[in-house]
């Protein structure tokens, strides 16, 4: 599950270069890539419990979320226990502040600058968007998209008492970035009942495309794990 303003296509390469012991199947959630015609959800959850639906895996499968994608992430693995399905193997989160520190996020002040050049700028200055996307032509198309997801993280609220996971929770961050360092995402411990790691990569908020190799090999660790 990607980042707000990200789609599936987000992980193109990871269904082309993942070795064959692990399947990359991307969730798109309505009203963006190729479910842009569908009507957007409301709230995050409601977006969760549409990608619930969609999980239908053959076996053993795991839930991975970068960003926002780690929000969509949790609670698409809590839809699915509503559900009465199978549970994930293991939810990695990467580079996502826990439910209960959202209210510190800079995604909410981002959502008054007036104008699709000074969220832009904003963005990439926080490292929330690589900078060739400013300077894209073809910004116009997805402004739209990343204001109706960080719209979805800003209005998010975590249930007073946590609903923690039955599966195994990973905590990934980029030790270049210094909205999520480590302290900050060692607070999903209280999100499962399962074990719970943290772990950090070099790299900013991107890191699970810029460091793929590293990354591949450690989901392949958890996945044999």
């Amino acid at each position: 599950m990607p980042h707000a303003g990200g789609s599936a296509r987000s992980f193109v390469r990871w269904r082309r270069e993942l070795p064959p012991a692990v399947r990359a199947l991307p969730l798109e959630t309505a009203g963006k890539g190729l479910r842009s015609r569908e009507p957007r959800p409301a709230t995050l959850r409601e977006a969760a419990a549409d990608l619930a639906h969609r999980v239908d895996p053959p076996g053993r499968y795991a839930l991975f979320g970068h960003s926002m994608g780690g929000l969509l992430a949790y609670e698409t693995a809590r839809a699915l226990r509503a559900l009465g399905r199978p549970a994930p193997a293991f939810v990695v989160v990467a580079a996502t502040r826990p439910p209960h520190l959202l209210g510190d996020s800079p995604y909410g002040p981002l959502l008054t600058l007036g104008g699709d050049d000074a969220l832009l700028d904003a963005l990439a200055e926080h490292g929330r968007i690589p900078p060739e996307v400013r300077r894209s032509p073809m910004r116009h198309q997805f402004v739209p998209v990343i204001r109706g997801d960080l719209a979805l993280v800003a209005a998010h609220r975590p249930d007073p008492v946590p609903e923690p996971l039955e599966s195994d929770l990973v905590s990934w961050y980029g030790t270049g970035d210094p909205d999520t360092p480590a302290e900050v995402m060692a607070g999903w411990r209280q999100y499962t009942r399962g074990g719970h790691r943290v772990e950090g990569f070099g790299g900013g908020h991107f890191f699970p495309h810029e460091r793929f190799e590293e990354i591949t090999a450690r989901l392949l660790d958890l996945a044999h794990g």
